[in-house]
């Protein structure tokens, strides 16, 4: 019983706030299928090619650890949101920490619209800032959707200013710096590197051994 209390106080109780926003419903319906049709059928030739070679239990420990992150990423889907309520906005996002922020500290809204590798591909961006021009948040709306960044908008009733001209994910970072996530961090891309690389060494290690042995 006080279990089911503890889960029910940890959901966002929607009477709570004036404005909810949950990811997008085909962010979520991507995921799904993407590890369906991508992640489990990799795992599986992976731990299949690695029997004759008796690297099934390092290449094993690999993909359970593979699925605990993708348990975790559907965790935060599902509990993800955005709310409004007359003292504050809290955000809680699928790979941002939880915050919450006062209302009245948010004093400026900036809208623009990014992309990445490929032009064609944009999304919109908001950044909130204080009076002081700190970040207090950011909100994206490959995540939330237009229409969510638009009620934020609506809601918040500041300031804003909209970049009309689309620029490249690297400027926008460049230009409001404190608004990068910490996996657009430079850290993260090199520990990533270093993961990969320490993955690749480690296999040709066990199979070296294995030939040898």
């Amino acid at each position: 019983m006080g279990d089911l209390m503890a889960q029910a106080a940890a959901r966002p109780r929607t009477t709570a706030f004036d404005v909810v926003l949950r990811p997008r419903r085909s962010l979520v319906r991507s995921t799904i299928l993407s590890v369906v049709f991508s992640a489990v059928p990799l795992a599986v030739a992976l731990v299949w090619v690695s029997l004759p070679l008796r690297l099934w239990t390092f290449v094993a420990t690999v993909v359970i650890a593979l699925a605990v992150v993708v348990g975790i990423v559907f965790v935060r889907l599902g509990t993800a949101f955005i709310g409004i309520d007359p003292t504050g906005v809290t955000v809680r996002g699928v790979l941002t920490p939880h915050r919450r922020v006062a209302r009245d500290r948010v004093h400026s809204l900036v809208l623009a619209t990014t992309y990445g590798s490929a032009v064609e591909r944009t999304t919109r961006e908001l950044v909130a800032f204080d009076a002081a021009g700190s970040h207090l948040f950011r909100l994206r709306a490959d995540t939330w959707g237009d229409s969510g960044i638009d009620r934020v908008v609506e809601a918040l009733g500041v300031q804003v200013s909209d970049e009309t001209r689309p620029m490249s994910l690297r400027e926008f970072v460049r230009r409001y710096p404190a608004s990068r996530s910490w996996y657009e961090q430079r850290a993260s891309y090199v520990l990533v590197g270093v993961f990969a690389v320490l993955a690749v060494a480690g296999l040709l290690v066990i199979e070296t051994a294995g030939l040898i042995g």
